[in-house]
């Protein structure tokens, strides 16, 4: 999978050059889409060699940036599905986005189970999307990072930020999470 940042303007150009190349060169095109998390370090390059930023003025823009990728490559998957040619990692923790995809999906006749479209997310961020993922026979990943701690708490610390319109659906997962527990108790009660 190549990882497309899809705060970065250039990402449309980018992922259709890659799936040109894929189709003129004969191989299978696999994307990883994420929104992005070096924003600060791009914007202070950018400054620093006195260029423009590559970084899309505001988070809308990245939102609809993220979701027209999306939708570009779901349309080629609904191409070649079958070939196994196209494959999509959404990896999102924004429930919004999901929604989106999974509603292109549904349009383009692109089965949860049976496609080349796949949805990841980092363990104890956004479970209960992975777990109606899951429950609705897509396919969901969470990821664990590792490594040495001076690595894995900066990157810890960019995926906070990236994601802290999240913390306001803390709340929302815990009452959701209770919920399923209530469920799984009961489930072994009456059993």
């Amino acid at each position: 999978f190549n990882t497309f940042q899809c705060y970065l303007k250039d990402t449309d150009r980018k992922i259709a050059e890659h799936i040109d190349r894929a189709d003129r060169d004969g191989f299978n095109f696999a994307a990883k889409l994420v929104r992005g998390a070096y924003m600060v370090l791009e914007r202070a390059r950018a400054k620093e060699l006195k260029q423009a930023s590559p970084i899309h003025d505001c988070i809308e823009e990245t939102h609809a940036c993220f979701d027209q990728a999306v939708r570009t490559i779901l349309q080629r998957e609904a191409v070649v599905e079958g070939r196994s040619d196209a494959n999509l990692l959404v990896a999102s923790h924004n429930q919004n986005s999901i929604e989106k995809a999974i509603e292109t999906m549904s349009q383009l006749g692109l089965s949860s189970g049976e496609s080349g479209v796949s949805f990841g997310q980092l363990l104890g961020m956004s479970d209960h999307i992975s777990y109606t993922l899951g429950r609705g026979g897509y396919k969901a990943y969470k990821y664990v990072p590792y490594g040495p701690v001076s690595e894995v708490l900066p990157y810890l610390i960019r995926r906070a930020q990236e994601n802290s319109d999240l913390l306001g659906g803390v709340a929302q997962q815990r009452s959701m999470l209770l919920e399923e527990l209530r469920s799984r108790a009961a489930g072994v009660i009456w059993k």
